[in-house]
């Protein structure tokens, strides 16, 4: 706030700029400038009239309630800026902010603290309706959660002490799913038939058979990680398709990988043909843009078994292994996995637990006992 005066016009005037910024939210500021006023003593008092104009508009735009999109974008700044805090990745930031925009839409512009429970449950029952999945409306209304609950912590929503989609139960779609997974025939026939057509992509998905690493990680391998003499891969990054960046594993920490004699054949082969590339497997451009599990479900089609996803093959690689009697905790581990329910689900899949159960169960009438009752009906009957 100033008071000054200058020339114009061989005549002396004076001038008011008034500059406050509330107190409670720094992004409300006002400003307002008076001009040609004919004394100091004039300017003085416009000063004071000013001041207490700006002071009652700070009031009134601090009370006035902050609209859910205006509240994403603040949650959104915070998390860009305040690195100490918050460990959110931009990409990360980027899907949540996207994800709002898209799911709450109808939200946006009405007054964050008028949201209620009601709103949420016609939020997920919307995308219920669309067929999201159940996973996906969790993570909703997780992100929902986490930014309203933020900015009640901040101040920026008064008057309510739950997110909209606090405490609401998500239904279930219906009938799980089996995903879709290759038999060992198939495997086979896989390998086989890009290995004879020289598909530039066999070596890629051979890997990921005989290793279960995920699609990052294949992508991010060189031949530092890999030691043919103790057989062993060090798998400890993984490349971001969307960042086009490397950064660490999923899971957050390295694990390793046993070479097998069928895997190792195959890297002494990719060694002698890959001359001086850093990278144990050849580049594609399918594959820096993301496209790998297009490409996969292309030849899968064209080659008569079921069309998978790229992740599938990581699925294949835990479920022959279980199948074949390798201990559940040794796949968790070369895997990576640190969650067992993700562990139980591909037991399940692989059918590790039922196999052989009923062989208890001789219910069936055999050859011998069929034959002793045909012998004796004829006995009787003669």
């Amino acid at each position: 706030m100033s008071v000054s005066k200058y020339e114009k016009n061989g005549q002396t005037f004076w001038q008011v700029y008034v500059n406050v910024r509330s107190k409670t939210d720094p992004t409300v500021r006002k400003q307002k400038r008076v001009l040609d006023i004919q004394s100091e003593r004039q300017a003085l008092a416009e000063e004071r009239r000013l001041i207490a104009e700006v002071a009652f508009e700070i009031a009134k735009a601090e009370n006035k309630p902050l609209t859910w999109n205006e509240v994403i974008g603040k949650w959104e700044v915070a998390m860009r800026t305040d690195k100490t805090q918050f460990q959110y990745a931009p990409t990360t930031i980027r899907d949540h902010v996207s994800n709002l925009t898209r799911w709450t839409g109808i939200w946006l512009h009405r007054p964050a603290s008028d949201l209620n429970r009601a709103d949420g449950r016609d939020m997920l029952r919307e995308m219920e309706l669309l067929g999201k999945s159940r996973n996906f409306r969790k993570n909703i209304k997780h992100t929902v959660n986490v930014v309203y609950k933020w900015a009640m912590e901040e101040r920026l929503i008064r008057g309510v002490q739950t997110s909209p989609t606090d405490g609401l139960q998500i239904s279930k779609n219906g009938p799980e799913k089996v995903p879709d997974i290759l038999t060992i025939d198939e495997i086979r026939k896989l390998l086989q038939y890009a290995k004879e057509m020289e598909n530039p992509w066999y070596p890629v998905w051979a890997m990921a058979l005989l290793t279960g690493m995920r699609n990052g990680e294949l992508h991010a391998l060189t031949w530092s990680d890999v030691d043919l003499t103790t057989k062993r891969i060090t798998v400890s990054k993984s490349f971001n398709t969307r960042m086009k960046s490397v950064k660490g594993t999923k899971a957050g920490y390295w694990r390793t990988v046993p070479i097998s004699d069928e895997l190792q054949a195959l890297l002494l082969e990719l060694k002698n043909t890959g001359g001086n590339r850093q990278h144990v497997l050849p580049r594609f451009w399918e594959w820096d843009k993301g496209e790998q599990a297009r490409v996969l479900r292309m030849f899968c089609i064209g080659i008569g078994i079921r069309s998978v996803k790229f992740h599938a093959l990581r699925a294949c690689f835990a479920t022959q292994l279980l199948a074949n009697d390798i201990a559940p905790a040794r796949v968790m581990k070369i895997c990576g996995w640190r969650d067992l329910k993700t562990m139980q689900f591909y037991i399940r899949l692989a059918g590790v637990d039922e196999q052989g159960a009923t062989q208890v169960l001789k219910m069936l009438p055999s050859d011998a006992a069929m034959m002793s009752e045909v012998v004796r009906l004829f006995e009787v009957t003669k």
